[in-house]
């Protein structure tokens, strides 16, 4: 498997990689909404890393017909990370 990696890109390896704490933090969104509350929803749901910068008080530049807000916010629940699993798995099948 170490073999593979090395022939393919870094930039493709990141992508992939973002991409799969995308779709699993989507996947925590939408248990998320499920009703009611326990322990497993809150397991796999709740943000263990949660950092960022720039809120709820961001760097605010107004030119009166556009507004710019500066901020960042990242948030890991279990879920991002199993995405982030899943994408790299079938990221060994891509050529």
């Amino acid at each position: 498997m170490a073999i593979m990696l090395k022939e393919k890109k870094a930039t493709t390896l990141g992508l992939v990689v973002i991409v799969g704490i995308l779709i699993g933090s989507y996947v925590s969104v939408l248990i998320g909404l499920i009703p009611g509350e326990n322990v497993v929803k809150t397991f796999f749901t709740y943000p263990f890393i949660n950092f960022g910068f720039g809120f709820p008080n961001a760097a605010m530049l107004d030119l009166s017909a556009i507004q710019f807000q500066l901020g960042l916010q990242v948030k890991f629940s279990l879920l991002s990370i199993v995405g982030i699993f899943v994408s790299l798995y079938f990221f060994r099948w891509y050529k």
